[in-house]
């Protein structure tokens, strides 16, 4: 059982330049954020080969957030400020999730086999005012004043059965397994006009978006050594996808026929491992997966921070297919080296664009990349410098390409390579103490489909004890400590070129007090659901 409560809070600044117009725009946010979490569950060992159990979770949760958003908009050439927008928003927001599990297992010396029957409830609603004023290039004088709300209720409803079964056969390890899975969302989103002191709804922009999807999937795999050096996998999932996108417009001019899929997937997979000597280890692997988005990038609604600022969903985005080849190296059983290569299709990306009908707006959406390359490499090295004093680091480096081509302008022909670098050290220090010094270094590379951002890095530190024989730890640490974790850089597509930066409430010093209670004999499986992958498509959830 957990309860939260916290401020936090968020800035960006945006430099435009668009269809003649150069636009200087600031965001700061702020939110307000409560909520209780719970997780609870049981086992019943029927005997040492069956066992039942259940797991119940939930979230509830609210947020009060607020924005301002400042957008002083002139000629490209530089004159004078023609005029400058203000919009202050205000929202409220209600969470309300829930999920179910349950599980049987059995397992023998030879056999083990897992059943999952999972559902999962997921309510949001958000309200928000949004007042858009006009003033003079004097920030006094007051042009116009378009107000208008918006709500967006979100329902989402999830049904998985998942099961996995696993023999040892011809002398390895056979796996079987099937799953079943059913979403469906529903998401209003009601637009308002306040000419006066009275809600008015719009019609033209109110509309309600339905999605349903169902998935059948069944993969067999195959793992076994070919003698004391060698050891292969192999396995092969088929998944079949039906799903329905329908918006429906309040008015019948408008409406518009149904985003329908209707496809057959193959995700082969194998893997290689050799073992030279004890202490070298050398392995190989090939993997083809599928990520779908999440469920709220799909809605094509506005969520604005001004009516010249928003961002939407897109029902038309495919499902992104991963081709990815490893070759990995472990030196003494502790140091890790790998080489990588992916190549992605339909990848799902963020693209920041000009709006179509207001030559002053501009807004990020989802689209399909149609393809992205990727070439990487990672070394992680856990050192041991002596019984005091334990190191960990991590380098990693990566060359991107997307590519991709709307017609016109819109065009995504984007390299670059961006490097990353972890450290991790531990200390023990006198009267039982723990110090931990922590930080990473972020090269250039690219964020969504065409922003190029710069470098960023963190330092952090941690001081921890325990008392009460062990049971209760005290913990005092420091994020981010000089406060460079911010992102900033630039972005050129469809006639937007735009440059930008950000920081939000990174550097944070915080307290922490935990404290084992209960039987510790008592042992209980550590064990993953079936709907965790269709509850992580979610988004935007506090729990």
């Amino acid at each position: 059982l957990g309860y939260n409560e916290g401020v936090s809070y968020n800035e960006m600044y945006f430099l435009s330049f668009q269809n003649g117009l150069e636009l200087d725009e600031i965001v700061l946010q702020e939110r307000d954020h409560n909520g209780i979490d719970f997780r609870i569950g049981t086992d019943f060992f029927l005997n040492d080969k069956h066992t039942v159990g259940f797991l119940v979770g939930g979230y509830h949760g609210t947020g009060d957030h607020s924005s301002m958003n400042r957008i002083e908009i002139g000629s490209e050439s530089g004159s004078a400020i023609d005029s400058i927008l203000r919009a202050t928003n205000a929202s409220v927001q209600d969470l309300d999730h829930g999920t179910y599990n349950l599980n049987y297992a059995f397992q023998n010396k030879a056999t083990r086999l897992n059943i999952d029957v999972d559902y999962g409830r997921y309510r949001n609603v958000s309200n928000y005012l949004q007042p858009n004023l006009y003033y003079a290039s004097d920030d006094e004088t007051l042009l116009t004043e378009i107000k208008t709300a918006y709500d967006t209720p979100v329902e989402i409803d999830i049904y998985t059965f998942k099961t996995d079964y696993e023999k040892e056969a011809l002398g390895g390890t056979l796996g079987l397994g099937a799953k079943l899975s059913r979403v469906s969302t529903d998401n209003t989103f009601l637009f308002y006009d306040i000419p006066q002191s009275e809600r008015i709804i719009n019609n033209t922009r109110s509309n309600q978006f339905l999605y349903e999807e169902n998935v059948y999937a069944g993969y067999v795999n195959f793992a076994r050594p070919i003698n004391e050096k060698w050891n292969f996998s192999a396995g092969l999932r088929l998944e079949q996808t039906d799903a329905i996108g329908d918006l429906q417009a309040f008015l019948p001019e408008l409406q518009e026929p149904p985003v329908e899929l209707d496809y057959l997937s193959a995700f082969p997979s194998a893997g290689l491992t050799y073992q030279y000597k004890p202490e070298h280890v050398f392995s190989a692997n090939y993997g083809r997966r599928i990520n779908r988005p999440d469920y709220n990038v799909l809605n094509p609604f506005r969520e604005q921070l001004s009516e010249l600022s928003f961002s939407k969903g897109n029902p038309f985005l495919r499902p992104e297919i991963v081709n990815n080849f490893e070759l990995g190296y472990t030196l003494k059983y502790r140091y890790n080296f790998k080489l990588a290569y992916s190549k992605t299709l339909d990848q799902i990306t963020r693209l920041i664009a000009p709006d179509d009908t207001d030559p002053r707006a501009g807004f990020i959406t989802w689209d399909n990349l149609a393809v992205q390359t990727i070439y990487s490499a990672n070394i992680s090295l856990p050192i041991e410098v002596n019984k005091w004093w334990n190191a960990y680091m991590n380098f990693s480096g990566t060359r991107l390409d997307n590519q991709a081509d709307y017609g016109g302008d819109a065009v995504v022909d984007v390299q670059a390579w961006s490097y990353n670098i972890y450290q991790q050290h531990t200390f023990k220090l006198p009267a039982k103490f723990t110090g931990e010094v922590s930080g990473w270094f972020s090269g250039p590379g690219v964020w969504g489909g065409v922003f190029i951002y710069e470098t960023s890095w963190s330092l952090n530190l941690g001081l921890q004890r325990k008392f009460l024989k062990e049971q209760m730890n005290v913990r005092l640490s420091v994020n981010d400590l000089f406060y460079e974790a911010g992102w900033s850089g630039y972005s050129r597509f469809n006639g937007l070129y735009s440059e930008g930066s950000g920081a939000w409430d990174s550097r944070r010093v915080s307290l922490s007090v935990s404290m084992n209670l209960g039987n510790t004999n008592v042992k209980s499986r550590n064990r993953k659901t079936g709907i965790e992958d269709e509850a992580k498509r979610v988004g935007n959830s506090e729990g």
